[in-house]
């Protein structure tokens, strides 16, 4: 087997609204299983973190400029692996991705059909339940807290259990 590391950045979009904040989801067409995630995407050859974030979010999702403000200091990684093709020529993939955080100024989204099915904007515990994965989840409790939302419920409930 063939091993590659591969580097992605991406951004968590939340946005304040009478109904409190709301997180931006995409349901990726670009993964065998219906998954819902945040904006992300590879690291093209000389672009920082920051700047691939910035650029995945404009081309998934139509957000750029005015349209978003970073949270200053909000960087956080998950690492994990998985494998494509079959016998001779499967590879195992060693991706990192880092998140940031920003706040959307308005609440249109222009996904890119290539990389999407839909969107939806949704309160964080629905964003909780969606997202799949426990990393991933822990990361979005992070940027919950660094917005000044409230955590999800379920993950309250996991952290009292704990020694």
């Amino acid at each position: 087997m063939r091993h590659k590391r591969d580097k992605a950045a991406g951004v968590i979009v939340f946005r304040r609204s009478d109904a409190g904040c709301l997180f931006l989801v995409v349901l990726s067409r670009l993964t065998k299983r219906p998954l819902w995630e945040f904006p992300k995407g590879g690291v093209d050859e000389g672009e920082s973190l920051l700047e691939a974030a910035l650029r995945e979010l404009r081309e998934e999702t139509g957000l750029h400029g005015d349209a978003v403000r970073l949270v200053p200091g909000f960087e956080r990684s998950e690492r994990y692996r998985f494998s494509v093709g079959q016998g001779a020529r499967r590879t195992l993939i060693r991706k990192s991705v880092t998140y940031f955080l920003a706040e959307a100024m308005k609440e249109e989204v222009r996904i890119s059909p290539k990389e999407a099915h839909e969107y939806a904007w949704v309160d964080v515990d629905e964003a909780y339940r969606r997202i799949r994965y426990k990393e991933r989840r822990k990361i979005l409790i992070a940027a919950a807290e660094a917005a000044g939302c409230p955590p999800p419920a379920a993950s309250v409930g996991n952290q009292l259990s704990k020694p």
